[in-house]
């Protein structure tokens, strides 16, 4: 019969991380980012030393080499000091962001602390209090930022009979990503005879295999808008070789998009309410130990409104109005922003086919939305992008930004135009 023991499956701390989007923030919203990875460590410190599991594994990426912050170092030994204190052990491979032979090596971590090295799948055996061999942690960091070794293949059980677990950093083939670190396959985990992987580098909290059992915990803190809801560790118990792995929240500000549909709704008052009952239900949502969320609202459906929202400046200006107060009050709720998505109560199609020169305007508009038009279009603008300035200041749209920008050309169109 194997042992029974629990441990923390934590990764992609990003300490000290720049968030995306938010440059315009209050500076209470603000102080509240500045200090998110961090209330993040001490609450997955704290979990740590109340649970006390066998050990706490930080699966990579736990600060960003680019920033060279001092400050995540200092967090991250006084983290493991404490957990130290609690009798917790910590793991510690590194990432794509905190590569190894890159990452400043100047700080003393506690002696609590194991970092895996770059050079070779290195095995940990660990024991409980009564010394009794309990798992075998396997581990290899990254040595640097663009690691493209499978190291995955590296990694084989040793001929102890507990059940054992693997640390790394990677790409699994069968989860979309769009930056392929160390990339492996769950037929490469299957090989290795290991029946726990504790991965990193995947921002969202997922199973990938349950035999073996892979995992990403995602990372502890949301970083930007496409990072939404509740992000933490995982608290995995191994019972006779069962797994079970409970999420637990640590990120105190969350992201959320939401949409609201103005297909009933006539007057601007009335919008103003509705997106406020909508916030006040975002925030009766939260759970307790956040400290506010940031929303990105897209608005939607056909409305008599539509021509209003989408006259210069109109959506700036609704923006700034319902952001007054809400930073004031615990938790938060920031509005970074307004996306119109909404359209003319009118039957565009019918419009596309009259004879004069908005049905032309909206049937050039609507081709340039297919494969073709698309092409087309990019090579209309690529002056604008290619040129000195645009490369300064430009980022090269995608094909379904400009699409996205066809499609309001139409809705330009028919406010110019005056329709009726």
């Amino acid at each position: 019969m194997k042992s029974t023991f629990s441990f923390i499956h934590a990764a992609d701390l990003h300490l000290d991380a720049a968030f995306k989007g938010v440059a315009q923030a209050s500076p209470s919203v603000a102080e509240a980012l500045q200090t998110a990875t961090f209330d993040a460590l001490e609450r997955l410190t704290t979990l740590a030393c109340e649970v006390r599991p066998l050990f706490v594994v930080l699966a990579g990426d736990i600060y960003n080499q680019e920033d060279q912050s001092l400050k995540a170092r200092f967090a991250l030994r006084d983290a493991c000091k404490k957990m130290g204190q609690a009798g917790v052990r910590v793991f510690i491979v590194h990432g794509n962001h905190d590569p190894l032979y890159e990452t400043d090596q100047t700080f003393t971590l506690p002696d609590n602390v194991y970092v895996f090295g770059t050079e070779g799948v290195e095995q940990v055996r660990v024991k409980n209090a009564a010394g009794e061999l309990v798992t075998v942690v396997h581990g290899i960091s990254h040595g640097k930022h663009n690691e493209r070794r499978k190291l995955a293949r590296q990694f084989e059980r040793t001929e102890d009979t507990v059940f054992q677990v693997g640390v790394l950093h990677c790409t699994v083939d069968s989860v979309a990503a769009s930056e392929q670190y160390a990339p492996a396959s769950v037929s490469d985990f299957t090989k290795t005879g290991i029946e726990y992987w504790a991965l990193g580098h995947i921002h969202e909290q997922q199973i990938v295999s349950r035999e073996p059992f892979v995992a990403y915990s995602g990372n502890i803190q949301g970083l930007h808008i496409n990072e939404q809801g509740e992000r933490g560790c995982l608290l995995v118990t191994v019972d006779n070789g069962h797994v079970s792995a409970q999420p637990h929240t640590l990120g105190g500000v969350e992201w959320k998009i939401e949409r609201i549909d103005i297909s009933k709704i006539e007057h601007l008052d009335n919008l103003e309410e509705a997106i406020e009952q909508r916030f006040d239900a975002v925030k009766a949502q939260l759970p307790d130990t956040a400290k506010g969320v940031i929303v990105r609202l897209i608005i939607e459906g056909r409305s008599s409104l539509n021509g209003e929202l989408r006259k210069n400046g109109s959506a700036k200006e609704l923006t700034e109005r319902l952001r007054d107060g809400q930073t004031e009050r615990a938790p938060f709720l920031w509005l970074k922003d307004i996306q119109l998505e909404c359209k003319p109560d009118v039957d565009i199609d019918s419009m596309r086919k009259r004879p004069d020169l908005l049905g032309e305007a909206l049937t050039v508009a609507a081709e340039l939305t297919d494969e073709d038009g698309v092409t087309e279009l990019r090579e209309t603008v690529s002056d604008v992008f290619t040129s000195t300035a645009g490369k300064r200041h430009l980022t090269i749209l995608s094909d379904d930004e400009l699409i996205q920008l066809a499609e309001e050309a139409q809705y330009v169109c028919l406010d110019l135009l005056e329709v009726e």
